[in-house]
């Protein structure tokens, strides 16, 4: 590992959730060192998470109040939200266990941070894939950016029990970062199983909804297939950087068109009884 830096912490506290994610960690801890809270909430790991985390100094809590082991996240807001109220600084940042920020994002967010008067509150992270080692300029999901990097008086509270996000007040000044995350993609059968795991997440947490949301969730699914099979179209013939391969664009393509049927389904049965 490498030591520490020395220099001036970024006041910001980073939150990130782990379950055995000592294989990926590392990475991801060594490019936030210089946060000045990195705040872990680890759902009883039994590889060597905790112990990475410690010896970045990071300040570690349970996911859940249990002493079960490797334990699975129900919802995410719900433990997102406990990070959030515990963090001591006033601008928050998430990442994933295996996700990095590139040193360039690391410096933009420290000079936000130490402005007094920033160009905004709220600020979307750009993504960007990394495949073997190799950033991929080229995919349907691009651009791929989230609500990362925030003032806590500027939200609210995190929503949805899965793919979460964060509630923003009202007129809360929004802008979007110029440098990137990197999210590397592991394997194809742990993209399909990650994949076919939120589905099956989604579709337990609109058990009890109305048809109509459902048949609404529904065309949303549809529509963005579409949109993800023209932006595919037009990658293949324009794009002149790296592309993702087909078999991982159909990870994505297979989720969005699986979901929708079950939820067309599923918003049938429920306008029938």
């Amino acid at each position: 590992m490498s030591s520490i830096s020395r220099v001036k912490k970024i006041l910001c506290t980073v939150e990130i959730l782990t379950r055995n994610s000592a294989q990926t960690l590392e990475r991801c801890l060594e490019s936030v060192k210089d946060f000045a809270e990195i705040l872990i909430l680890d759902g009883n790991s039994t590889d060597s998470t905790v112990e990475i985390a410690k010896r970045y100094g990071c300040r570690i809590m349970k996911q859940y109040d249990t002493d079960e082991l490797n334990v699975v996240i129900k919802d995410y807001s719900e433990v997102r939200n406990k990070g959030l109220r515990q963090a001591t600084h006033d601008w928050f940042m998430f990442i994933d266990s295996d996700e990095y920020l590139s040193p360039e994002a690391v410096e933009e967010i420290r000079s936000i941070v130490s402005n007094p008067a920033p160009q905004a509150y709220i600020w979307w992270q750009p993504r960007k894939y990394i495949l073997d080692g190799k950033v991929i300029d080229c995919a349907t999901t691009y651009p791929n950016r989230q609500i990362r990097f925030f003032h806590k008086d500027r939200v609210k509270n995190f929503v949805k029990p899965v793919h979460e996000r964060i509630e923003l007040k009202p007129d809360a000044p929004v802008g979007v970062l110029k440098n990137y995350e990197y999210v590397p993609l592991g394997t194809k059968v742990e993209l399909a199983g990650r994949s076919s795991r939120y589905t099956y997440m989604e579709l337990a947490m609109q058990n009890t909804a109305g048809p109509v949301k459902l048949l609404r969730l529904a065309f949303r699914q549809k529509m963005l297939f579409l949109l993800y099979s023209l932006r595919f179209a037009r990658n293949l013939f324009f794009c002149r950087g790296s592309k993702l391969p087909i078999s991982y664009e159909w990870n994505w393509h297979k989720y969005l068109l699986f979901s929708s049927l079950v939820l067309f389904r599923q918003g049938l049965k429920n306008l029938c009884k």
